[in-house]
């Protein structure tokens, strides 16, 4: 009997100490969650979510269809050494005729050795580098560091893993910066002891959401992005914030836009369970939008309603067969004109096959596109991968070497 009651009384030690652990975890949970800053700024005058379907929704219906054609789609763009037959196991074009969308495209030519002097002590005003696909380098007043959706190294998870054994990565350009080569891996004189740093993302799909890049960057990096991806960061992440559409925050003299786009989200959760959208940066009255995935749509006037003209337009121009979610060329330089941009700078091209159109059918189109529409006060600034674009405030901008031509031929 006394050996029982000795078992029994070990076995309630057991069950008491299993739960005090588990009580410490919780608790040590909540501390470490206290201890983050995890901000939302809601808009609650907007209507952006469909109850009926459970999920977000664009706010505005797009102009295209899926894989819906005009007379662009009718002109071939490409020259007699890019078009080869090719059949692909993995994003075979539903439409047929399959060609190998690499041939004649050599990375190496879009790609240029950044200046890392001018990276690393800025010598105007405004800096913009494009780093590769969506990631760009913001530098303003050599105090502000801001990086808009940054993969700088291989796609997370599983896909990441596989992704070189696919014809996705057959003519990756791989990144002409690191995360140690910019200059917010470390806190420089140069750039001020205290320099702002900033990371914009505009919606959880793999090619614009990367915690390979994410985690190695500094301890003070603020996040923003779109509403409900705020909730898919570890809590190693200290500064998190979630914004709707048609919300602002300000640090300092800079004032960060969150803005709507016609896309979707749904990686890292069901699908648009998450925004997704564009960013504009405001400094001393000088604005830069960037758009974000995103179809052509009324939203573009509606922006402009709301923030007024904008500097420059840092603008996609690929994988239009999805053309309800992505920029044809004359999409984007539309949507450019529909916010009165100064200068127009694409991007999304020349990285990964994530479409059914020619590496060097984007950069040609939108040359011919620009030469068809005009856009009046803007201008065009192809750059390549690497290269920075620069301008000082309310002064002619700076000139960079003009691409667009070597781009078209018609």
């Amino acid at each position: 009997m006394y050996i029982g009651i000795q078992k029994r009384l070990h076995s309630e030690r057991f069950i008491m100490d299993f739960f005090c652990f588990i009580l410490c975890i919780v608790v040590f949970s909540a501390a470490s969650a206290c201890s983050t800053n995890r901000r939302v700024i809601k808009n609650e005058t907007l209507d952006d979510w469909d109850g009926q379907r459970g999920r977000y929704k664009n706010l505005f219906p797009p102009k295209y269809g899926l894989g819906e054609e005009t007379e662009y789609d009718r002109i071939d763009f490409l020259k007699a050494h890019e078009r080869k037959p090719h059949k692909y196991r993995l994003l075979t074009d539903p439409r047929g005729g399959d060609i190998d969308r690499t041939l004649g495209y050599d990375p190496s030519d879009s790609t240029v050795q950044p200046d890392f002097e001018i990276l690393q002590s800025p010598t105007h005003e405004v800096q913009i580098t494009w780093i590769r696909h969506a990631s760009f380098l913001i530098q303003l007043g050599a105090k502000y560091q801001i990086l808009i959706d940054p993969v700088l190294e291989q796609w997370d998870g599983l896909a990441g893993k596989l992704a070189k054994y696919t014809a996705i990565e057959a003519s990756n350009a791989k990144s002409p910066l690191t995360v140690e080569d910019l200059p917010i891996a470390d806190s420089s004189e140069k750039l001020g002891k205290n320099p702002t740093v900033v990371v914009a993302i505009s919606h959880d799909h793999l090619d614009h959401f990367n915690f390979q890049t994410l985690k190695k960057l500094p301890e003070n990096t603020r996040f923003y992005v779109p509403h409900g991806l705020e909730n898919e960061f570890p809590l190693r992440y200290s500064n998190v914030i979630g914004m709707d559409w048609y919300t602002q925050d300000t640090i300092g003299e800079l004032t960060i836009h969150f803005l709507p786009a016609n896309h979707g989200s749904g990686i890292y959760s069901q699908q648009d369970q998450t925004l997704w959208g564009g960013w504009l940066f405001e400094w001393s009255d000088y604005r830069i939008y960037f758009a974000g995935d995103t179809g052509y749509s009324a939203v573009f006037k509606d922006i402009k309603s709301h923030v007024g003209e904008v500097d420059i337009c840092l603008m996609p121009i690929a994988a239009w067969y999805w053309r309800h979610r992505h920029f044809a060329p004359e999409d984007a330089v539309q949507a450019a004109k529909d916010l009165s941009c100064n200068v127009f700078i694409p991007w999304g091209w020349g990285t990964w096959i994530l479409s059914y159109e020619h590496m060097l059918e984007p950069p040609h189109r939108l040359q011919y596109a620009w030469d068809q529409m005009q856009p009046e006060h803007m201008e065009l600034r192809m750059l390549k991968m690497g290269e920075t674009y620069s301008t000082e405030l309310n002064k002619p901008a700076i000139q960079t070497k003009d691409l667009g031509s070597q781009f078209y031929s018609h």
